[in-house]
């Protein structure tokens, strides 16, 4: 299934324990990037850090993307993302949910936690 919008950047997916310079675990995925830090810092004020997001990426629904989200915690087994592939920015997956479950639309949206770059960059 599509995506409800065109994509605005790609990324590569690695699975814990894995990262550049080595392949990525799923790579080349089309993606609509958001950032979010606003949200980031007003409606995540008290919560875990683990819990906080900087950016929201929408991805097709087939898209094998996993966070480490179990019981209200963080087990730390969650997959990096790096924008727009493994030369990129990093960002940690903080939760993936199902929107439009059931629909023609239906997608998974991203919830990520950017990672300090490397400046100056535009991959951001």
């Amino acid at each position: 299934m599509p995506l409800p919008i065109p994509p605005n950047t790609t990324c590569d997916i690695y699975r814990d324990g894995n990262s550049p310079p080595a392949a990525p675990d799923v790579a080349g995925v089309p993606c609509y990037l958001v950032a979010d830090y606003g949200r980031h810092t007003e409606s995540g004020e008290g919560d875990p850090m683990e819990f906080r997001f900087t950016h929201t990426m929408l991805v097709t629904l087939d898209t094998d993307i996993r966070d480490g989200y179990t019981i209200g915690a963080q087990t730390g087994t969650q997959n990096s993302v790096w924008i727009p592939d493994q030369n990129g920015t990093q960002f940690y997956v903080r939760f993936v949910e199902v929107k439009a479950r059931g629909t023609p639309g239906a997608h998974k949206k991203v919830y990520l936690d950017r990672l300090l770059p490397t400046w100056p960059t535009d991959n951001i």
